[in-house]
């Protein structure tokens, strides 16, 4: 079993989370073997699989993440709004025919408040000086494929536009680890029509950006029995407000920084964030077992609640 070691995330994060160290060295692993080679797309294909779940159908895995959400407006400096932790249970299903898998995930997401440490259940916009209501994250289908090219993405699944470019992705070797920045800049309709939703809409249009930085061993990466691979990194994502902020298409957006993880059971994963999901959303804690329609946290908000006056 893997050693643990507990990090203290400092006062702006809630969480000390725990990180899996790096397996013995496997002799002569390097990026082109001896068991995957990064610089293939069928090696990025089955790389990035093991990294994002565990390529065994059977089973569940799960990832994390640890930070805080920043405002930022036209002509002020960013302000630190709260934190955030979240997690995702993951399925991989193999594609038809072998090349590649499906990834079925659920995730969720709670607002934390930075003094306290505790879930928000309401919040002082100090933007309107008004008190909202928060409302969690909880996406129950984010679907996407992992195959040896590349799709257009859209709002939580990958759209369907033929054979892009081979999937290879910009991998770096430092010291034994292997190091990769996967990311996306998104323009698309928002669901939420500004003219019914006044005062929760951005627009009719949205900017999305998500970065994500994943850190491995690449001990671990060339070891074939490991169907599972431990890795950590970051998180940044750019949204418009969230629809709870009652900010309306206000100049702005927000941002998340954070700490991200793999757990391969969820003995491994930040207990305050596996206790909340037990106490709200239980089923969330096992991966989906099939492929489902999406449904983006906008379109749930709209699903669960009335247009604010």
């Amino acid at each position: 079993m893997n050693r643990r070691r507990m990090l203290q995330l400092g006062a702006t994060l809630p969480l000390a989370v725990s990180i899996q160290t790096a397996r013995a060295a496997t002799p002569d692993a390097s990026l082109t073997g001896p068991y995957v080679d990064l610089t293939t797309p069928e090696g990025n294909v089955l790389a990035y699989a093991r990294i994002q779940g565990n390529i065994d159908p059977s089973a569940t895995s799960y990832s994390w993440y640890t930070g805080r959400v920043t405002g930022v407006r036209p002509g002020e400096a960013a302000r630190d709004l709260m934190n955030i932790i979240g997690m995702g249970a993951v399925r991989m299903l193999p594609l038809d025919g072998g090349e590649g898998f499906h990834m079925l995930r659920k995730e969720l997401g709670f607002f934390i408040d930075r003094d306290s440490g505790q879930v928000l259940e309401e919040w002082r916009n100090p933007y309107l000086d008004e008190a909202v209501e928060v409302v969690h994250l909880a996406n129950p289908a984010i679907n996407a494929k992992i195959q040896p090219y590349r799709q257009r993405q859209g709002l939580y699944e990958e759209i369907d536009g033929g054979k892009g470019t081979p999937f290879v992705l910009p991998w770096q070797l430092i010291g034994g680890r292997a190091m990769v920045e996967q990311h996306a800049n998104l323009w698309v309709k928002n669901p939420m029509d500004p003219k019914v939703w006044r005062r929760e809409s951005a627009g009719a249009n949205i900017r999305i950006s998500d970065s994500n930085t994943f850190n491995v061993a690449i001990a671990d990466l060339q070891d074939p029995e490991l169907k599972k691979v431990p890795s950590f990194g970051n998180w940044t994502h750019q949204r418009p407000w969230q629809p709870w902020m009652l900010m309306g298409q206000q100049p702005g957006f927000i941002q998340y920084t954070c700490f991200t993880g793999s757990a391969a059971s969820l003995d491994d994963m930040p207990a305050q964030i596996v206790a909340l999901a037990q106490a709200r959303f239980p089923d969330f804690l096992v991966a989906p077992t099939e492929v489902s329609p999406p449904e983006s946290s906008l379109a749930r908000y709209m699903r669960t609640r009335k247009p604010r006056q």
